[in-house]
């Protein structure tokens, strides 16, 4: 029979058929050359010395007498709260430069309490067991926690919550002792919330934040302090010498590393695996939510918009499996890159601000993921301001034990000092350095006896020393010293100026209508 030939609906479909194959090559391809980049990313990671499995970064667990863990987590469990509203604003600012000594105040006045002293004493009068029990556990050298850290991002942590309140509590008995007369107590509770801070190394991001949180917590309670003048050499000595054990840049290494390694484990985790990957869509907002167990073919009838939001899932999830999920993991990798990369230049050369200009322009190429690496979107978004809070505090830190040797010369010599060099080597084995440019602290004696002694600040401008504001004023306001020009070390409000403070809040009280 003679060949007939093909209609012309059997060759339109053969083209289609063939197209679509020449697309799932196409893609086929493409999967196979973004997964080989990845791959080699990682091996260019490895060859530099990088370690990319969570096992590498998990802390090994010390022996039992020598980890704080299991005598502080029981006390902390049972601390009792203190409401917000009756917290007590340590080293409160009430002008540029100038903080309200808290103890010495009679009354302890907030915009909606006249007095938050006798709520402060029936507090710790009641955990005051319970802080004695937590200062004896953090006598020992080590505080690890036994977590699990196959679960990834699922990870709970509730020990963190405890943590930061055991560092508030510390540091209200220390003020209460303090205003009661009883130096000692007041001494040892302040040093127990600064070894908090020192031996708190979980390599975990928000650990590492919660630890700048205790730390700045504990820095204020230092501030109130060392404006008693009934300190010994000895006593001076040991608050200094906490300070500058408390070296937090190992903790922050610590902790992007481990996150990049936990990042890895959660692609793995989500490739290919709705349940977890649900959890991602859910996380970023980009799915319906929707968690029926329903058919799908049972809730298409029932319920076809939840049906539809279910199917683009699918269709996301086959997408970012096969195709994105590889450039989104090596885009993540490459931004944890330069995270790490600053951290280990900034501990090194103690100079946060080529780092930071080296962060900068590392991730200029990296900003803006597109829609498909959801990832890179959300998780590292959401740390952008990881690395100024470390800096941030690591300053406060140098300057707190550079305060405090500031004191302990007056104490001998009867005066400060002219200069930082004066303190060298009695005090201090060198000048400290500004970890914001790494040039020295700035420092200068004043007319009247006192000193000013500030860092560069976030912007890395000297500004000579200024207080005032560079933005409005936050929140949390026992910070705003920290939102100054310069990061300008307080000295103690003058009477006038706490009672122009006390003022304005009696103010604010007469103006607030009475509860109903």
């Amino acid at each position: 029979r003679p060949n007939l030939p093909m209609k012309k609906p059997a060759k339109i479909g053969l083209w289609l058929l063939g197209l679509a194959v020449l697309a799932l090559l196409g893609l086929w391809l493409e999967h196979e050359r973004a997964k080989a980049r990845l791959e080699a990313f990682k091996a260019q990671l490895i060859a530099k010395g990088e370690k990319l499995a969570v096992a590498d970064h998990v802390p090994k667990l010390p022996a039992a007498l020598s980890n704080a863990v299991p005598d502080f987590i029981a006390a902390a469990n049972r601390l009792t709260e203190l409401k917000f509203e009756w917290q007590p604003s340590r080293m409160r600012m009430v002008a540029p430069g100038r903080a309200r000594v808290a103890w010495q105040q009679r009354e302890l006045p907030t915009e909606k309490e006249p007095d938050l002293w006798p709520f402060i004493i029936a507090h710790v009068e009641d955990n005051r067991p319970l802080l004695a029990e937590m200062t004896a556990a953090l006598e020992k050298p080590e505080m690890v926690f036994n977590l699990d850290y196959t679960k990834g991002f699922n990870l709970l942590l509730p020990h963190l919550a405890k943590m930061k309140q055991a560092a508030v509590c510390l540091n209200n008995a220390s003020l209460l002792d303090l205003h009661h007369g009883e130096k000692d107590s007041a001494l040892a509770n302040l040093l127990a919330s600064i070894r908090l801070v020192r031996v708190n190394e979980e390599p975990l991001i928000i650990s590492q934040l919660v630890r700048v949180a205790v730390g700045q917590i504990a820095a204020q309670g230092t501030w109130e302090l060392i404006q008693h003048s009934g300190w010994s050499e000895a006593q001076l000595a040991q608050m200094q010498h906490a300070w500058q054990e408390s070296d937090t840049t190992r903790g922050w290494l610590a902790a992007i590393q481990m996150e990049r390694a936990l990042g890895t484990f959660a692609f793995a985790e989500y490739r290919g695996n709705w349940s977890k990957f649900r959890e991602l869509l859910e996380t970023v907002g980009s799915g319906s939510g929707s968690s029926s167990s329903t058919p799908f073919f049972e809730l298409l009838w029932d319920n076809p918009s939840e049906a539809a939001g279910q199917a683009g899932q699918l269709c996301v999830l086959v997408g970012w499996s096969l195709w994105f999920s590889y450039a989104d993991e090596r885009r993540t990798l490459e931004t944890q890159q330069v995270w790490t990369d600053c951290f280990r230049q900034a501990s090194a050369a103690t100079n946060f601000a080529p780092a930071q200009t080296r962060m900068v322009a590392g991730l200029k190429t990296l900003e803006n993921p597109p829609m498909t690496m959801l990832f890179s979107r959300t998780v590292l978004g959401s740390l952008d301001r990881t690395p100024a809070k470390f800096a941030t505090f690591e300053a406060t830190r140098r300057l707190t034990f550079t305060a405090i040797a500031l004191h302990r010369h007056r104490l001998k010599h009867g005066k400060f000092p002219e200069s930082l060099g004066a303190l060298v080597p009695e005090f201090l084995t060198e000048v400290p350095r500004d970890f914001m440019d790494g040039q020295p602290l700035r420092y200068k004696l004043q007319p009247d006896g006192q000193f000013l002694l500030w860092s560069v600040g976030e912007d890395f401008k000297d500004d000579g020393g200024d207080p005032t504001p560079a933005t409005p004023p936050g929140v949390n306001e026992a910070l705003q010293w920290l939102k100054g020009k310069d990061w300008v070390w307080p000295q103690p409000a003058s009477e006038a100026e706490v009672a122009a403070y006390h003022a304005e809040l009696e103010a604010k009280r007469a103006a607030t209508p009475p509860k109903p």
